[in-house]
């Protein structure tokens, strides 16, 4: 029987050939709709399956970074860190509370995990307690002010970076903890201004700053650590400019103070950053040659 109906009388025209005809039909159809629904069952529960272990695989690999980055929020901000970061092949995790950015970052490379960035539980499972630096850069000002204080009571040494939309909001999150707060609104405005004032040099320091400026030339920090070959030489003996092609622009000591065009007697000390222009491989060369890197 099953739905047929061969079971009733059935008209003298119906012979038995077309009887078989009908039934042939249903079975094919019945196994049909069987088969497409079991593909689309398999299919959901491999997909599932999948996930499942993409985001353990995913959550190991966190577990074993260590003075990383951490991104709260993969809007227009925390996309194009992202890239830059990945650039340098610096190590980072972002933490995006919408679906559609985490798969965007997944899609992205990014290691990422889904939840709210101002929950301790996440920012655990992020890293925080070995993290090195955490980027503040959630939609709202309240968020990332509370975000920032979050952050500093989870981790007193964690650098922290957080992005404000309104002026105002600047001394709200130095006072919640954060090291440097960037505002977008007044960089853009600055950048405007200097592409008026001083056109080329505005963007010569654009290029200089833009990985995908095609420019060779970079700003590169470069630590003298303790032990190091500089320390207790002059810029003149490092030959830094003859042999390596590197600008020392400024140099950062270690209580703090900046000297800015150093003169070629300038003497290294241990602590002191210098801030070098130059092609990256020339950058390399001297890590490599001078400072055993």
């Amino acid at each position: 029987n099953s739905t047929v109906g061969y079971a009733y009388e059935m008209p003298a025209n119906v012979g038995p050939g077309e009887q078989l005809l009908t039934v042939g039909v249903i079975v094919v159809g019945t196994v049909s709709v069987a088969y497409a629904l079991s593909v689309a069952l398999q299919a959901v529960i491999e997909g599932q399956i999948e996930r499942a272990m993409g985001v353990r695989r995913m959550t190991r690999q966190i577990e074993q970074l260590s003075n990383h980055v951490i991104i709260c929020g993969y809007g227009r901000i925390g996309k194009n860190l992202g890239a830059r970061l990945a650039y340098d092949k610096a190590s980072f995790v972002v933490v995006e509370l919408l679906n559609e950015a985490v798969v965007e970052a997944a899609d992205d490379g990014c290691l990422v995990l889904e939840g709210d960035a101002t929950d301790e539980e996440i920012l655990l499972q992020a890293g925080i307690e070995r993290a090195k630096t955490i980027v503040v850069a959630l939609q709202t000002d309240a968020d990332n002010v509370f975000l920032t204080l979050t952050a500093r009571n989870m981790n007193p040494n964690l650098r922290i970076l957080a992005r404000g939309e309104l002026p105002a909001t600047e001394r709200k999150l130095r006072q919640a903890g954060a090291d440097e707060v960037v505002l977008p609104a007044v960089i853009g405005a600055h950048r405007i201004a200097d592409l008026i004032v001083r056109p080329h040099a505005a963007d010569l320091m654009h290029r200089v700053g833009n990985f995908k400026s095609g420019l060779e030339a970079i700003l590169e920090e470069i630590h003298v650590t303790p032990g190091s070959p500089l320390i207790g030489r002059t810029i003149r003996d490092a030959e830094t400019h003859r042999r390596h092609r590197l600008l020392i622009v400024s140099v950062r000591r270690a209580d703090g103070k900046e000297v800015f065009n150093p003169d070629a007697e300038y003497i290294f000390a241990e602590g002191d950053t210098l801030i070098a222009m130059g092609k990256s491989s020339d950058v390399v060369d001297f890590r490599t040659e001078d400072l055993g890197a």
